[in-house]
């Protein structure tokens, strides 16, 4: 579930923070040799960030609705030639890491592209890549918005511009639809398409979007009390995702059970 919204971060924060002539990141003088997904007692021993200890709390809020509280730490892992050089090294880092972070409070989690196996941070991909195939359904999403702004608002006032973002992910995902109810979609080639069926059978959702993200310093330093030179920070990154939940059960199963 975390899988992608790792990815995610690590991605924005590598756009984001200063990186040397060779594309790390580096903070002071000191690249970060190491972007970990998950505890390990080996780490590297110059500077690294690892993601771990992540949760996600689910609950109804309403018919249909589900949303989830996602919650990540990311740990901040420093060794210098001295304790100052360290305490300062891990200081920096977990305020750059937090100065990236506090500017996302909305953030879209895309999964790999199945028309070109890319990885992107926005939906925008889909019309800037891929427009030859999403151009029609584009075209329906900005109509059928028209209409549905005609219904609520006086001639007199336009409609409000969507968008890239909202008309790219509502585009794709009418698309998405229509391979799952096998209609024919032009300029989709087959791999795209078998692609596409493998993320419906594995529940993959194309395009998510976390909100109400925050990121708190729970510790910026520790003591590293016999650790030597070594040093750690930590950082709770926290948001929300609603999900559509439209089937409840009980009769939501096969009247036939096959145990295995």
């Amino acid at each position: 579930m975390l899988e992608r919204v790792y990815d995610t971060l690590i991605a924005i924060l590598y756009y984001e923070l200063p990186k040397d002539r060779y594309g790390k990141v580096t903070i002071y003088d000191r690249p970060v040799t190491a972007w970990y997904v998950g505890e390990r007692d080996v780490k590297n021993n110059n500077l690294s960030v690892t993601l771990k200890g992540a949760s996600s709390n689910l609950k109804d809020i309403g018919l249909g609705l589900q949303e989830f509280t996602h919650s990540i730490t990311f740990e901040i892992n420093a060794g210098a030639d001295n304790i100052a050089m360290t305490e300062r090294l891990v200081q920096e880092t977990s305020r750059m890491i937090l100065a990236s972070l506090r500017k996302h409070r909305r953030i879209w989690v895309v999964d790999y592209c199945p028309i070109c196996s890319k990885f992107t941070l926005s939906p925008e991909h889909f019309i800037e890549e891929h427009n030859d195939i999403l151009a029609t359904y584009v075209t329906g999403v900005i109509a059928d918005y028209n209409s549905l702004w005609a219904e609520t608002h006086p001639a007199s006032i336009p409609p409000a511009e969507l968008p890239r973002s909202a008309k790219a992910t509502e585009a794709f995902l009418r698309m998405y639809e229509d391979v799952r109810n096998n209609v024919a979609v032009t300029g989709l080639s087959i791999t795209a398409k078998k692609n596409i069926l493998k993320m419906q059978s594995d529940f993959v959702e194309p395009i998510r979007i976390l909100y109400d993200c925050l990121a708190n310093t729970t510790a910026s330093s520790d003591d590293a009390v016999g650790q030597a030179l070594f040093r750690n920070g930590n950082i709770t990154f926290q948001a929300k995702e609603l999900v559509k939940q439209d089937s409840y059960g009980p009769d939501n199963v096969p009247i036939t059970a096959i145990q295995k």
